[in-house]
């Protein structure tokens, strides 16, 4: 006699003795490198890249290639807060005029980050932050200034 089971999505059929099977769930399957990453994630609907212009847009191919979907994300505003950050990162290093932070010696860096689900402006030594500036007044200006664009990073925070 043979039995038909309809396994759903996600789980698999494993043996437990010869006359006994189970439902299990899938053990999720890390990925090492950014190909197995492409060869086990096929591209969703509703995912979106930057363009060479600048702009977002939506996937269209259900394969993933390791070469051209380096910039893929799972939302738009994911894709949009990656485009602010490089933005921010280049008016950063405007202000900044070739200033670098030394995060081995303990002086002070004037800092944006989040805390709480805020952004503040913040002083920090040894802890590394991407929006970091050389004296207190350019970061408040940039602040001031790019508010705006900062609040757009909150999704990669997620």
């Amino acid at each position: 006699m043979t039995q038909t089971i309809e396994i759903p999505e996600g789980f698999e059929l494993k043996k437990v003795s010869d006359t006994e099977y189970k439902i299990v769930k899938k053990e999720k399957c890390l990925p090492k490198t950014w190909e197995e990453f492409c060869k086990l994630n096929p591209v969703r609907n509703n995912e979106y890249f930057i363009t060479s212009g600048g702009k977002i847009d939506t996937t269209s191919s259900a394969i993933r290639c390791p070469d051209y979907d380096k910039n893929i994300f799972s939302s738009k505003e994911k894709a949009e807060a990656i485009l602010a950050l490089c933005q921010l990162i280049q008016l950063r290093d405007c202000y900044n005029d070739g200033w670098k932070p030394d995060w081995k010696g303990a002086s002070d860096k004037f800092a944006i980050e989040l805390f709480e689900g805020k952004f503040i402006k913040n002083i920090c030594a040894y802890r590394a932050e991407v929006l970091v500036f050389k004296s207190k007044k350019l970061r408040d200006e940039f602040y001031n200034n790019f508010k705006d664009l900062i609040e757009k990073l909150k999704p990669l925070y997620e």
